[in-house]
């Protein structure tokens, strides 16, 4: 996969990449702007690109890339280039792959700051207290882990956000604040949470699961997300034999999307720089959006204090939007009360159509003239994948859907629950864990009982007690199940049954061949294909067990990669819990509904941005002075992602406001957006549509004809 590329890969015979390689650098692709040149061939020394919204940052980075190897002679597994998302990182190889060759780019490290984590700690095993081999925690894991804590530890109550309690630890965790340090700054009046109304009593109740929350993590040789970069910062960091070799390893390090860094990924980034300080960062102070879960915008406001000596170049020019659609965005940000690199995007595609700014009375008419527009513009030739409506809240998403599904109009929830997050998945994934990492206690426990095989509730209780009393790990009490007189008769069974399917799978999976075909057999086995196949049944049964399939599918797509290691089922579900092989589900050219978070790094030729108003963006979090955590920081923030939405516009843009809306079932006026002051001078044009005028008879058959094409055709 991308995500690893150049991890394993040799060195091969022959010429370096020379001239045929150079030649596939010059002529392909767009040629390189004034702008673009001077990143591309800066030498020595830290290098700040400043990179607008569609300025043609990855272009920057892969060509420098390019130069380095092909002009300055760099060693390609001397460059590490970090992406922030699979997506990115796997996108940056296959343009590598054809700047340089795919045999020069395999040898590149491309990654994520997760995935190098993944890899660094692998090689570093000794210096873990942990042992050599470990199991990756994902977000659903670590939460699941804080679940059990509250309730074997009776901290706090029911009603308890679960989530806000483990985004705590996450913050803490990566500004290296451990258990004893959270608890000795419990008086300071600054707390790690974002946004609740009370964060006093959930700051309490994360300083009490903390270490809790720790020693499970170590109990079962676990690293969350948060581990794959601060382990590996802190080690480095404490380590200097580590850290010089690791620093002698990389001569040139190249960051994407930094505004987007948190402080453990800054200090990660500090400790792998050489002492030439061959840092390039590309990013855009105007788009950090990600404050709420710990970006910080200073590691790039800053990078200058951070790398002395840095050379900072602008890309302005933006080669994806209009004109009309860049004044509006460059209006909107040069409205920022926070410090900001100064930028102007400078559009390339030329004139096009005027913004449009769309006032309506509320939710309800804003959903009917999206929907509307729409159909008005797939008549103009635009298929529905060429359009994305963006909002803040997900809840505002439910309107457009109805609407949508009225009109006969397919669409997709972009950032929706994805395929690895389903339940049968995660379960099935639950068994391949158990067979792996026998200390893995939360997989374990999640397949007690699935499918249904008589172990409730009393009987984890008493398995618990035995292993508290005995001192021993969880795992190791099914074998003592069978003598345990108070554990019922069909519960015994059950684990007995259990504990010979993993340790008959251990000994198929050791051999590291014929994985999939083990995994569907192993499935097949401890029943999971008949509770969802016969059991549930129906189509969504059958639905749920072809997303087991697809996880076997992985699996044999994992091992048929594998061409110079022996496949391992450890790495494969290492990659699976990186999303290294997760596949985005097929569009059928649908129109893409999301939240303005997840658009980030998408682009459409039409959006629609609605619910620009007051209490929705910004959202009321970051402007009520009753929220304690409310600050003019976080009100910069909700504009910068505005400008984040109008900037995925190609060709056309709404912004959408309504004059009233609903709330707690009272009808409540509201007002434009703070935002939009100052558009009405000439950058955007007045847009209203009658919704309540009857349809025409041909455009009632037309979309029942459509409606009833998309419904046979699903």
């Amino acid at each position: 996969m991308a995500l690893e590329r150049g991890h394993r890969g040799e060195r091969r015979s022959g010429a370096h990449p020379g001239a045929a390689s150079r030649a596939r650098t010059r002529s392909g692709g767009v040629r390189l702007n004034a702008a673009q040149r001077v990143a591309v061939a800066h030498g020595q020394g830290p290098l700040l690109v400043l990179a607008g919204a569609g300025s043609g940052k990855t272009r920057v980075i892969t060509h420098r890339i390019a130069r380095l190897i092909e002009q300055d002679g760099v060693r390609p597994e001397s460059i590490l280039a970090v992406s922030f998302t699979n997506k990115a990182a796997a996108e940056m190889g296959h343009r590598m792959a054809a700047l340089v060759g795919a045999e020069i780019a395999d040898r590149l490290w491309l990654s994520t700051f997760h995935s190098f984590g993944v890899r660094f700690l692998n090689e570093e095993a000794k210096s873990l207290r942990r042992g050599g081999r470990f199991v990756v925690f994902d977000q659903g894991d670590s939460i699941g882990l804080v679940r059990d804590i509250l309730r074997r530890e009776g901290i706090g109550d029911r009603s308890l956000d679960v989530v806000a309690v483990q985004s705590r630890i996450s913050l803490w965790k990566n500004r290296f604040v451990d258990p004893a340090s959270a608890h000795a700054d419990e008086g300071d009046s600054e707390s790690p949470g974002q946004g609740d109304a009370i964060p006093d009593e959930y700051d309490a109740v994360a300083r009490e699961v903390y270490p809790f929350y720790e020693a499970g993590l170590a109990a079962m040789r676990a690293f969350d997300f948060d581990d794959l970069v601060v382990q590996p910062a802190r080690i480095l960091r404490e380590r200097k034999r580590v850290r010089e070799s690791w620093r002698q390893r990389f001569r040139h390090l190249l960051i994407d999307e930094f505004q987007d860094t948190n402080h453990a990924q800054l200090e990660l980034v500090r400790m792998l720089a050489n002492d030439l300080g061959n840092v390039c960062v590309v990013g855009d102070d105007d788009q950090s959006i990600y404050g709420w879960r710990g970006a910080d915008v200073g590691n790039i406001l800053d990078f200058e204090r951070h790398f002395p000596g840095t050379k900072v170049v602008k890309l302005e020019d933006n080669y994806r939007s209009h004109a009309p659609i860049l004044a509006v965005a460059n209006r909107v940000i040069a409205g920022s009360r926070q410090r900001r690199h100064p930028k102007t995007l400078r559009a390339t595609r030329g004139p096009g159509e005027a913004v449009r700014l769309c006032p309506v009375e509320d939710p309800t008419a804003e959903a009917k003239l999206v929907a509307r527009e729409i159909r008005d513009l797939e008549k103009a030739g635009h298929k529905p994948a060429d359009v994305a409506v963006l909002y803040r809240s997900n809840l505002q998403g439910r309107l457009i859907e109805e609407e949508l599904r009225a009109h006969g109009i397919p669409y997709r929830l972009y950032g929706g629950t994805q395929i690895f997050d389903r339940k049968e998945v995660k379960d099935a994934a639950a068994y391949l864990r158990s067979v792996v990492y026998s200390h893995d206690e939360l997989s374990l426990r999640r397949i007690l009982n699935y499918p249904p095989r008589g172990v409730g509730d009393t009987t984890v209780d008493r398995l618990e007690q035995l292993a508290t009393a005995r001192g021993i790990p969880f795992a190791r009490t099914l074998a003592l199940a069978d003598g345990m007189a108070d554990i019922p008769a069909q519960a015994r069974r059950g684990l007995a049954a259990l504990r010979q399917a993993l340790e008959a799978a251990r000994k198929r999976f050791r051999a590291g061949t014929g994985l999939a075909l083990a995994a569907r057999d192993l499935f097949t086995q401890v029943g999971i294909e008949r509770d969802l196949v016969e059991t549930q049944g129906g189509p969504s049964g059958a639905r749920r067990w072809q997303n087991v399939c697809f996880l076997i599918g992985a699996l044999e797509r994992y091992e048929r990669s594998e061409v110079a290691d022996k496949p391992s089922l450890g790495a494969f579900l290492q990659r699976i819990t990186m999303r290294f092989d997760e596949e985005e589900e097929e569009s059928r050219n649908r129109v893409t509904l999301s939240t303005l978070h997840a658009a980030k790094g998408l682009e459409f030729d039409v959006v629609f941005l609605i619910g620009c108003v007051e209490g929705i963006l910004p959202h009321s979090r970051t402007t009520d002075p009753k929220v304690t955590e409310a600050a003019p920081t976080d009100v910069e923030e909700e504009r910068r992602l505005l400008y984040v939405g109008i900037t995925r516009a190609r060709e056309r843009l709404y912004l959408t406001h309504a004059r009233q809306r609903s709330f707690r079932g009272r009808t409540t006026p509201v007002t434009p957006s703070r935002f939009l002051d100052g558009l009405t001078d000439g950058l955007v044009e007045q847009y209203t549509r009658d919704d309540d005028a009857p349809m025409e008879t041909a455009e009632v058959a037309d979309m029942a004809a459509a409606l009833l094409a998309r419904l046979n055709g699903e």
